[in-house]
This record gives C-alpha cells, sequence and structure tokens, in this order.
C-alpha cells in the first residue's frame, strides 16, 4: 500500500513570519544563486538567538521547488562587530565553544543540517554541545588540517539518536513536495560515516505514516 502523499507542515502556512521571506526565496530562486549567504551578528551568538534561521527553514517547507536547491546552499558569515561588513575568519569560530552551542540550537528544527552549506557547521548542528562539553575526543588534523573527533560510548548513542531524528524529520519535511531526500540523507551518512543506513530510517518513517504522525502545528512567530 503506497504512502499517502499529503504533506506534513511543520507550521502553517499562515504564520506571520512566512511572507517576510517571499523576497528572499524568488531572489534566491531567479537569481540563479547556489549559495545563500546569511549574516548572523555576535551578539545573536552571545544570546543564543537562531529565531530567523528556523523562520527561513519552517517557511521553505511551503516552497516545494526550492526544496533541493536550498540543501547544503546556507553559508553563515559572523560579523566581528554588529551591522558590519567585517566577518570572522572560520579559524575563530570553528575553535570558540559558544559558536558550536549557538549551531547546535538550530538544532531546535532537526532538519538544519541538511541546509548548512559548511560540513563542520552541519556537525556542530549535530553535536555541537558535546563538543563544547569535552564529551567527544578531539584528534590531530588530518593531511589538510581537517580536525577529527572521536565518538564513542554514550555519546556515540545520543548522536545516533539525534541523527536518525534527523534524517526521519528530513522525510516528513519533505513528504508530498514531490522531492525524494534520499541521496541527500544517503550522502549525509556517508559523509558522517556511522553505523546507520537510510533503509533503516525509511522503514520506521513507513511504519510511523501507517500509524498517523500528528503533531501540532502553529501559525505564531
Amino acid at each position: 500500500m503506497p504512502i499517502k502523499e499529503t504533506p506534513f507542515y511543520v507550521v502553517s502556512a499562515s504564520a506571520p513570519f512566512i511572507r517576510t521571506f517571499d523576497e528572499l526565496f524568488t531572489r534566491f530562486e531567479e537569481g540563479g544563486m547556489n549559495i545563500l549567504s546569511m549574516i548572523v551578528d555576535k551578539e545573536m551568538v552571545e544570546n543564543g538567538d537562531v529565531t530567523h534561521l528556523l523562520q527561513l527553514i519552517m517557511s521553505l517547507q511551503h516552497k516545494h521547488q526550492l526544496i533541493e536547491k536550498m540543501i547544503f546552499s546556507l553559508d553563515i558569515k559572523f560579523t566581528e562587530i554588529e551591522d558590519s561588513d567585517l566577518f570572522l575568519p572560520e579559524t575563530y569560530w570553528k575553535t570558540d565553544v559558544e559558536y558550536y552551542r549557538w549551531f547546535r540550537k538550530l538544532a531546535v528544527s532537526p532538519v538544519m543540517m541538511f541546509f548548512l552549506q559548511d560540513e563542520d557547521a552541519r556537525f556542530y548542528a549535530l553535536a555541537g554541545d558535546l563538543l563544547a562539553d569535552n564529551r567527544l575526543e578531539v584528534k590531530p588534523g588530518d593531511m589538510k588540517g581537517k580536525q577529527l573527533v572521536g565518538i564513542s560510548g554514550e555519546a556515540l548513542e545520543e548522536i545516533m539518536n539525534r541523527l536518525f531524528n534527523s534524517c526521519w524529520w528530513m522525510l516528513v519535511f519533505c513528504h508530498g513536495s514531490g522531492f525524494n531526500p534520499q541521496p541527500y540523507i544517503e550522502g549525509l551518512l556517508a559523509d558522517l560515516d556511522l553505523p546507520l543506513t537510510y533503509e533503516e530510517v525509511y522503514d520506521a518513517f513507513k511504519e510511523d505514516v501507517k500509524k498517523g504522525i500528528n503533531f501540532r502545528t502553529s501559525s505564531s512567530e
């Protein structure tokens, strides 16, 4: 029996913030853009403010034609001084636990890691708090200078649960949109090289759809 292709919207199309992104989405769709740069002030990081990016992703779900194009497209740039054109170098925010925690806050939207362009940023969204709390083993970098992280024990179990949840939610997010995220979920899982397969996630998703997926949507901010 095929899965019914009715979208499961995380937030109602009547949410007041939805229309605020119309111009941005139009420019991204019609302007030949593949990367969408989002500016985040240092003060937003200090305050743990992720509202704008969360609303962007929730609004995207109502733009079915743009979902695939937006995957791995969000390039986060952090200002050194608020409302300036001075941006922090990657070497700064990739070694500061405050930024690890900020990226983890983005995971309030479990699908966020599928839209972040930077590979490290995706990992911070998955496990930035564990990294900040020294619950992961940081190993010497590889020949390209890339930081390596060892995961084991309870931390591994926690990350696996989070990863499963993110992939499951990506299936929910795209359901009924006409876009199948399978190759991107498989690609992300391959990059992370953790013991989870697309088939495991999809089988669980199918069972949950049969039982009925119900969650409360909201039109508020």
